[in-house]
């Protein structure tokens, strides 16, 4: 078997802006929906909801007759 020299290879990419981007553009969306949901009350917890249920009376079973 012929003996094979290696030699180290670097690879050098350069991403390009696109990823920042798109975080920049991710970064401004999430500040503007919360900064509309705070004016909007929703991040305030002020909303006080009331659950009422009715449930019929209870129906007893007529005594078998004997």
């Amino acid at each position: 078997m012929a003996h094979q020299d290696r030699e180290t290879t670097v690879v050098t990419t350069s991403s390009g802006g696109a990823g920042w981007f798109v975080a920049i553009v991710l970064l401004a969306v999430i500040a503007f929906g919360g900064f509309y949901m705070y004016n909007s009350g929703a991040l305030n917890g002020g909303s006080d909801i009331n659950v009422s249920i009715d449930v019929p009376d209870e129906i007893a079973p007529a005594a078998p007759s004997n």
